[in-house]
């Protein structure tokens, strides 16, 4: 579906039934001009249905669903990669839960502009969460380690309340952010302010969930320590591959979506696979001539092998 607007506003969903429909209407009535993108991961409470029913109530909506639960990190790279595929200038990406107030986002756009990202921020000055508790503890210790690991400016690093510049989207290597869950959001803004990108933060009041259940398991904390520990490391040297992203205009050989995204920089010795966003299958694009001794390299493994085979 060809886009309406320069301006997306991206959410994604899992179990959001309650959630889903009221949220779309409210981002309608925020921003009436935007195009939005929400991307659900094969909820089966019937969000899916809910979203279905929306995208006959409003034109601008364009609904993906996605074959199995990949990720909340997954599903924001794959609004990254529609946002620069399909040619916007602007995207705007946040929960599906109310945590974020769809009214604010003509705040956050205010404070926008060429080569800036912006963030919704509870803990600049004038903003604030009625989180409490346990939740409240976790969420500040995580930003304060983040922000001093990585010697950031922001104080809120962790939400993905969030306005970027597409074109500064294309000149980041992509293929290098490979954090799952919300330290994916933490390794973008990282990435971003190497590339050379001003980063501010408007104040928010963040809300806790009011329906349905928190989906961040405990785990999640261990494994986005984990990563913040690799990309403190990282820092420490200077980054192999620079090079942005190459980008494909082939379709997914099974699901036939179109945003696939390179594993692998421009001039990694490996094979140039690419990743689809949607379904998660790896491939290599018809349109990338295959290395000749690209096998040597994968024997053994028969699952990718089969996999390839299908469509090269």
């Amino acid at each position: 579906m060809p886009k309406t607007s320069e301006l997306l506003v991206f959410t994604t969903s899992y179990n959001e039934r309650e959630n889903i429909g009221p949220l779309i209407d409210q981002i309608v009535e925020a921003v009436p001009a935007a195009d939005i993108l929400v991307v659900d991961d094969n909820s089966p409470d019937g969000t899916w249905e809910v979203i279905q029913a929306k995208a006959e109530q409003w034109p601008q909506l364009r609904p993906v669903m996605r074959p199995r639960k990949l990720g909340i990190g997954s599903a924001h790279k794959y609004a990254l990669f529609y946002a620069m595929r399909e040619g916007y200038e602007t995207l705007v990406t946040m929960d599906a839960d109310f945590s974020h107030d769809p009214k604010t986002i003509p705040d956050l756009l205010r404070a926008h502009g060429k080569n800036v990202f912006v963030t919704g921020s509870r803990y600049c000055p004038g903003g604030s969460s009625n989180y409490t508790g346990y939740r409240d503890v976790v969420s500040r210790l995580g930003n304060s380690a983040a922000r001093w690991a990585l010697t950031m400016p922001l104080r809120e690093l962790t939400t993905y309340f969030r306005v970027f510049d597409v074109d500064s989207l294309r000149a980041l290597p992509l293929h290098g952010i490979n954090a799952a869950g919300y330290s994916y959001g933490v390794q973008l803004i990282y990435y971003l302010r190497k590339a050379g990108v001003e980063l501010r933060e408007v104040p928010i009041y963040f809300i806790d969930r009011s329906r349905g259940a928190s989906k961040i398991p405990r785990l999640q904390i261990v494994l986005s320590a984990a990563d913040l520990v690799m990309l403190t490391l990282q820092r420490l040297k200077l980054f192999r591959d620079l090079t942005p992203d190459r980008f494909v205009d082939d379709a997914c050989v099974d699901c036939h979506d179109r945003v696939l995204a390179a594993k692998y920089g421009e001039h990694s010795v490996h094979q140039p696979v690419f990743v689809c966003l949607c379904c998660g299958l790896e491939q290599i694009p018809r349109s990338i001539p295959r290395r000749l001794n690209f096998t040597s390299g994968i024997a053994g493994n028969k699952t990718w092998i089969g996999r390839f085979a299908r469509r090269v």
